[in-house]
């Protein structure tokens, strides 16, 4: 469904991630999925949905070509997941890495993407997980850049909770791509950035493992009262009350995981920072009763990049399923389709 508005909306094919494994969905399901939500274009799950990944046939060219002009749909965005860590035995080296990367640059060209989602080192910030390697780095990423540009590939900066785009440890890429001349890598907003509390999915999935609803739910009630009055959430306030309540280590883990990542990012920094953003991941895990994701408060999040002049895709992305799967199936495809419809009224398209 193609439009001529600045901000258009697209689907990862990371969403339908359960349907894809348990052949529900062929490759070709998944994108006919995609449009029959209203979405204008796709990003590509190579790892998991492209056969012969990482080699790409022309055959496979040719159907991919079809399926786009079928659907009325563009080739977006290619996920690139630095995983150095592929063999069980070993790390990849940096020529290793640079010679994946430079094979992602080459597949998000010859299917049509102009924009490479980079998982790199510093994508949510520096020092939150400890491990005994890298992933693509800034001395990686520049020696990608003249690739990137000979294939005229964006690379796109996921910038993911708990950091956000306003962090300093992305602008060592920006400058480099500024000294080098070559303007082929940008900042991608997570919006996991701007979670306010914990998702109902966390609590169901938390509860399940053995934990308490009525614990998790107090915090998560709590959160959802101070950022709706304009306030900073607390946990120290609350403390006293959820020890009287007999959490578990589990609920304990649960609460941690929430303080970890609801960090109650700037909105004005997200409007700020609109012109150096090259892509959006419409990040979501659970929808409330009234259609409105229940832990990012998408009205405001996408006026903040309406009005910075952000021009470019925001792909829904949808992880619930991995937290509420083992509670029965997680039908995606409503999912999807409930979150472009949010997406379009957010930004004034019906």
């Amino acid at each position: 469904m193609k439009t001529n508005h600045n901000i258009k909306l697209g689907v990862s094919l990371y969403s339908y991630q359960d349907n894809y494994y348990f052949h529900k969905h062929n490759l070709e399901g998944c994108i006919a999925a995609a449009a029959g939500a209203g979405a204008e274009g796709i990003e590509v799950f190579p790892d998991a949905m492209i056969p012969e990944w990482p080699y790409i046939s022309d055959a496979f060219v040719d159907k991919w070509n079809g399926w786009m002009e079928r659907y009325d749909l563009e080739s977006v965005c290619l996920d690139h997941f630095s995983d150095r860590r592929m063999w069980k035995n070993k790390n990849l080296s940096d020529d290793e890495m640079f010679e994946r990367g430079t094979w992602y640059i080459k597949a998000a060209a010859k299917l049509g993407c102009k924009t490479l989602r980079v998982l790199h080192e510093e994508h949510i910030g520096v020092g939150f997980l400890k491990r005994d390697y890298k992933l693509t780095d800034v001395t990686i990423t520049e020696r990608l850049l003249p690739v990137a540009a000979e294939y005229n590939v964006m690379l796109a900066l996921e910038c993911h909770s708990p950091t956000s785009v306003d962090d300093p440890v992305h602008e060592p890429y920006l400058e480099m791509a500024e000294r080098l001349g070559l303007p082929f890598v940008g900042l991608q907003v997570d919006f996991s950035s701007y979670e306010y509390c914990m998702t109902s999915a966390d609590v169901g999935m938390v509860s399940r493992q053995g934990g308490h609803a009525e614990i998790l739910n107090f915090v998560r009630d709590k959160q959802r009262e101070a950022y709706f009055a304009g306030e900073k959430f607390v946990y120290e306030d609350i403390e006293v009350e959820v020890n009287k309540m007999g959490p578990n280590e589990l609920d304990i883990e649960g609460i941690r995981h929430a303080m970890l990542f609801q960090r109650g990012h700037s909105i004005e920094k997200l409007k700020e920072y609109a012109p150096q953003i090259v892509y959006v991941h419409g990040k979501f895990y659970d929808l409330d009763e009234n259609g409105q994701v229940d832990n990012i408060d998408y009205p405001v999040v996408l006026k903040a990049l309406q009005d910075g002049g952000y021009q470019g895709y925001i792909c829904s992305e949808f992880e619930g399923n991995r937290r509420m799967n083992d509670a029965g199936w997680v039908d995606e495809i409503e999912y999807v389709r409930k979150h472009q419809k949010l997406m379009r009224e957010c930004l004034g398209y019906v």
